[in-house]
């Protein structure tokens, strides 16, 4: 009898074990390369690692780098799973408009997000700095270097107020993080920076910052699209004072992607991207970066860079793949 029940119990224990191992084989341990901690892309990509961790049947770690030219070459390797990035970064980084003009043509847009990020100058509010035209002569945070698009971006800003790189004083700084520590510090005059970006909040608890509107119009538009990329808008936001924005005013926006590279297995893309849709309402609410990130805008008419197969299939399957998309996502690959 006793024989007996211990059989039992080992049959049982051994079960268990079999059963954890089964589940272990079936779940991954995923890597989403995110900027500097304290940015904009690293609070977007910690946001969507928690919810697919939480939601689903993977793990999600995220690690943080000097900005994407650091972790564009792993990505398309495969050595990193996953990134959080924007659409601007994307497509220099297709079209090989980095520094080390280098195509990174095989990233894939997993899911799209609207607008969610919006960008412009940051001054200090005692500065009395009030538009871009008034940083003539000032001292800018230039450089940047694990951010090739930086630069791009804030000659487009410049641009909008007929300004270039030659009417300011460069002071170069690694990231975009730094350059708003700068800022703080008192070492330069404005910096380039997303709204609500975490850094610049905490440099406004301490010093008061303001954010610089950007002139609205075709000619600030075309300027925009010329030096930074084609997929840039100007979006109204409306004031928030408590946070360095005390009128309404245009701010530089684009979407936002979750990407990977294409070797990423379409069974792992489907459950990544499982877990974001059954959890949308809880991923919007993480960070202001993500509110773009609805159902409606998982697939953008505009990509920069081609879709997933195994996210198109997703889509479809979900309804939001339409003609339209197609023949953008079409236009992309062809363009290749």
């Amino acid at each position: 009898m006793k024989q007996g029940f211990h059989s039992a119990r080992i049959a049982i224990a051994a079960a268990a074990v079999a059963a954890i191992v089964a589940a272990g084989a079936q779940a991954r341990t995923l890597t989403m390369a995110t900027d500097k901690v304290g940015s904009t892309f690293n609070a977007i990509g910690a946001g969507l690692a928690k919810i697919v961790t939480e939601g689903g049947k993977d793990r999600v770690v995220v690690k943080a780098f000097a900005g994407p030219d650091a972790y564009l070459g792993a990505l398309q390797q495969g050595e990193v799973d996953l990134a959080a990035l924007s659409a601007s970064t994307a497509w220099t980084s297709y079209h090989g408009k980095n520094r080390a003009k280098r195509r990174y043509d095989k990233l894939r847009i997993l899911r799209s997000a609207d607008g969610g990020v919006r960008l412009t100058f940051l001054v200090a509010e005692k500065s009395g700095i009030r538009s871009v035209k008034d940083l003539k002569g000032r001292r800018l945070t230039a450089g940047f270097g694990g951010h090739a698009v930086i630069p791009r971006s804030m000659a487009g800003g410049l641009a909008t107020a007929g300004l270039t790189w030659d009417d300011v004083q460069k002071v170069p700084v690694t990231g975009a993080v730094d350059g708003v520590q700068a800022l703080g510090a008192g070492r330069v005059d404005a910096s380039w920076t997303s709204y609500g970006m975490p850094i610049a909040r905490e440099v406004h608890a301490r010093i008061g910052v303001r954010y610089l509107p950007i002139e609205p119009g075709p000619k600030s538009l075309a300027a925009l699209r010329k030096h930074i990329f084609p997929g840039v808008q100007l979006v109204l936001t409306r004031a928030e004072p408590k946070i360095g924005l005390p009128e309404d005013a245009y701010l530089i926006s684009y979407d936002s992607y979750l990407a990977s590279g294409p070797e990423l297995d379409g069974k792992t893309v489907h459950s990544v991207l499982s877990a974001l849709w059954d959890n949308t309402d809880k991923l919007v609410k993480v960070h202001r970066g993500l509110k773009g990130f609805s159902r409606e805008r998982s697939v953008t008419d505009i990509p920069m860079v081609p879709y997933h197969p195994a996210a198109i299939a997703f889509y479809k399957a979900k309804g939001v793949w339409t003609a339209e998309a197609q023949a953008a996502n079409d236009k992309v690959v062809n363009a290749k």
